[in-house]
C-alpha cells in the first residue's frame, strides 16, 4: 500500500504543471521540455530494454516519414538476465521526447515452453525490382537447435514468424549465426553475418534465405579475444584485422554490430579492456574499427562510450562514477545528429536503454591511402537525446543520475505507472550527480531559486550538500577536507546545505533550501548531492530533485 502511494505521490510531482519551461535563447530543438520522460534512460524507467540496435526506417503507416526504432533484448525476469519475448520501441525520428511502446514483435514457443533470447539485431532487405521491404529478424535464441533462428516480417514493428527452420521441422532451425548476431546487407545486396562470445566469427551470408552461409563460403575468425591477444601463440595474421601496431588493442568480448558510415564500414562490439589502461580490465566499453569493405579487414578505431562512467583519477588510483557490467549497442544518424545508443547495469537483472550525442567523420580515401572514421567518445550523461541538457525547473527523477560512488544504487520497478527510481544506499561520503541541466530555459517563476529534492529519511543523523558543477569538470576528482568531500570537481559551485535529523518520519519528504547561485549561471550544469552521515547506515532514500521559486 505504502509503495502505491509513494508511486501516486510521485507521480503527481512529476507530471505538475511547473514543470513547463520556456527558452531564454537559441533553438532548443524539437524537445519537449515539459514530459516527465526527459533524459536518460530515454525510455521509461520501469521499462529495461539492453543490447539496443538503433535503425531509422520509413513509418509503414505513414509513407515518406520515418522513425527510430530500438531492438534489444528484455531483462523481465528479475532473477536472471533477458527474457522470454522481444519488445520493440520508436520515436518519430523528428521528436526523439516521445517514445512509444510497439509491442511484442517475437516469441519463440515451442513444445508450450518459451526460449530465452539474448541480444537481436534486424537488417533490411529491399527488393531492387518491386522495391519490397522485407525485415529480418536475429533473435538469438537460447535453445539447443534454434540459436541461429532467423524471422521475417514485411514491417519494422513485426510480428516476426521464424523463416529458417530445416526442411520438415518446427523445433529445429538451420544457419550459422550464433551468440550476439548482427547482420548488414550491402549496396550491391551481398548480406554479410558477424557472432560470436569471446571468440568474434564472420561470413558472407546466401542472401536467398539470410541464414546460412554463401555457396562456397566458410566461417573465418573476425576479431581477437583478449585471451587470444594475450596468449603466448597469438598470431595476428590470424585474424581479420591490419597488421599494424594496434595489434594487441582489440579485445572482443561480445555485442557484434554493423553499420556503414559514408563510404566506410564500421563493426562494433563490447571490448576486454586491457589492465594497463587507464580504466582497468572491464567489459563496460563499446569499441570499434573500420574498414573499406563488410568483409574487412577491420583497422583500430577506438573507444566510443564506456558506460561506467566518468574516470575520477586521484594519484596513482581511480574510481568510476558508475556500476560496471557488460553493455551492448551501436551508433545512428538521426536528423543529421549521431548518437552511440548502449546500456547502463543496475546489477538487480535490470539494464537500461542509455543515448549520447558522438560525432562522427570519415574520408572519402581508402583505407590504403590513409582513409579513416573518427568517432568521438561519450560522455555518460543524464541528458540522453535532450543535447542542451534537461529542465532543471521540472521534477528530475533521482534514478536518472548518471553519477553514482560511494556505494549509491538505483532500485528497480517494473510497474508501468512508474515515473522515479529511488537512489538508495546513501551513506558518507556518496556523491548522486545529475548531467545535465539547461539554464538557458527561462524559470516558470519570479524571483530568486530555491532547490527541492524529495526523499525518504531512513532515521540517521545527516546532510546533504548541494553543488553545481560546469561541463568542463568531467573527469576532474572531488576535493577532500577533514575526512569529507568538500567539492565535487573543479569549478564546482556550492548551493546550500539539506539538513536531516534521526527522528523524521520515514515518508516522502520535500526539503528545499534557498539557491541563489542557480541564477547567476547559464548554459549546462550537473546538479551533484554529496551525503554526510553522523554515525553511519544510509541517509536517505532519493526521489526526485527540481529548482523552484521560494515559498
Amino acid at each position: 500500500m505504502l509503495k502505491r502511494m509513494l508511486t501516486l505521490l510521485l507521480a503527481a510531482a512529476l507530471t505538475a504543471p511547473a514543470a513547463r519551461a520556456e527558452t531564454r535563447s537559441g533553438d532548443m530543438r524539437n524537445m519537449d521540455y515539459s514530459s516527465p520522460y526527459q533524459g536518460n534512460p530515454y525510455l521509461p524507467l520501469w521499462e529495461y530494454i539492453p543490447d539496443g540496435e538503433p535503425y531509422v526506417f520509413e513509418d509503414p503507416d505513414n509513407p515518406g516519414q520515418y522513425r527510430v526504432y530500438i531492438y534489444g533484448s528484455h531483462d523481465m525476469l528479475r532473477t536472471e538476465y533477458c527474457g522470454k519475448d522481444l519488445v520493440v520501441w520508436s520515436a518519430p525520428a523528428d521528436d526523439l521526447s516521445h517514445w512509444q511502446r510497439d509491442g511484442v514483435i517475437f516469441e519463440s514457443i515451442v513444445g508450450g515452453q518459451a526460449d530465452t533470447l539474448f541480444a537481436p539485431d534486424v537488417a533490411l532487405a529491399v527488393d531492387p525490382d518491386t522495391g519490397k521491404k522485407t525485415y529480418y529478424l536475429y533473435p538469438n535464441t537460447q535453445a539447443w537447435g534454434r540459436n541461429a533462428s532467423v524471422a521475417k516480417s514485411d514491417r519494422p514493428d513485426g510480428p516476426f514468424e521464424v523463416c529458417n527452420w530445416q526442411p520438415g521441422s518446427t523445433t529445429t532451425v538451420r544457419g550459422v549465426l550464433g551468440f550476439d548476431p548482427a547482420v548488414i546487407i550491402d549496396d550491391d545486396g551481398a548480406a554479410y553475418g558477424y557472432w560470436g562470445f569471446c571468440d568474434s566469427w564472420w561470413g558472407r551470408l546466401d542472401p536467398a534465405n539470410m541464414a546460412t552461409l554463401a555457396p562456397g563460403e566458410s566461417a573465418r575468425r573476425n576479431i581477437p579475444s583478449y585471451d587470444q591477444m594475450t596468449a603466448p601463440d597469438y598470431n595476428p595474421a590470424d585474424f581479420n584485422i591490419a597488421q599494424d601496431e594496434n595489434v594487441g588493442k582489440w579485445g572482443f568480448f561480445e555485442a557484434s554490430s554493423i553499420r556503414k558510415v559514408g563510404n566506410k564500414y564500421v563493426f562494433i562490439y563490447s571490448r576486454n579492456g586491457l589492465p594497463e589502461e587507464p580504466t582497468g580490465k572491464n567489459y563496460n566499453q563499446l569499441a570499434y574499427g573500420y574498414s573499406d569493405s563488410p568483409a574487412g579487414p577491420w583497422t583500430w578505431g577506438g573507444i566510443i562510450v564506456d558506460a561506467q562512467g566518468e574516470v575520477i583519477r586521484s594519484g596513482l588510483s581511480y574510481e568510476r562514477s558508475f556500476p560496471g557490467g557488460n553493455t551492448h549497442g551501436s551508433i545512428c544518424e538521426i536528423g543529421g545528429q549521431w548518437y552511440v545508443f548502449y546500456h547502463r547495469n543496475l546489477h538487480a537483472y535490470a539494464r537500461q536503454a542509455m543515448v549520447d550525442p558522438v560525432t562522427v567523420e570519415w574520408d572519402e580515401a581508402p583505407v590504403s591511402e590513409g582513409g579513416a572514421v573518427r568517432i568521438s567518445m561519450a560522455e555518460v550523461t543524464s541528458s540522453g537525446f535532450y543535447l542542451d541538457g534537461l529542465n532543471p525547473y521540472a521534477p528530475i527523477s533521482a534514478g536518472r543520475a548518471c553519477y553514482l560512488t560511494g556505494g549509491a544504487s538505483i532500485t528497480p520497478a517494473y510497474d508501468e505507472d512508474v515515473l522515479t527510481l529511488p537512489v538508495t544506499n546513501l551513506r558518507q561520503n556518496a556523491v548522486v550527480g545529475v548531467k545535465y541541466l539547461n539554464f538557458d530555459l527561462t524559470a516558470p517563476y519570479a524571483g530568486p531559486s530555491s532547490l527541492e529534492i524529495e526523499l525518504i529519511p531512513q532515521g540517521v543523523d545527516a546532510t546533504i550538500d548541494a553543488y553545481l558543477r560546469p561541463v568542463s569538470a568531467a573527469d576532474t576528482p572531488v576535493s577532500w577536507a577533514g575526512g569529507k568531500i568538500a567539492s565535487v570537481g573543479a569549478g564546482s559551485v556550492p548551493l546550500g546545505t539539506f539538513e536531516l535529523t534521526a527522528d523524521m518520519p520515514r515518508e516522502l519528504t520535500a526539503l528545499r533550501i534557498p539557491a541563489p547561485a542557480a541564477d547567476e549561471v547559464s548554459g549546462r550544469w550537473g546538479l551533484f548531492l554529496v551525503i554526510h552521515t553522523r554515525g553511519g547506515g544510509s541517509a536517505c532514500e532519493l526521489y526526485s530533485m527540481r529548482f523552484a521559486g521560494h515559498d
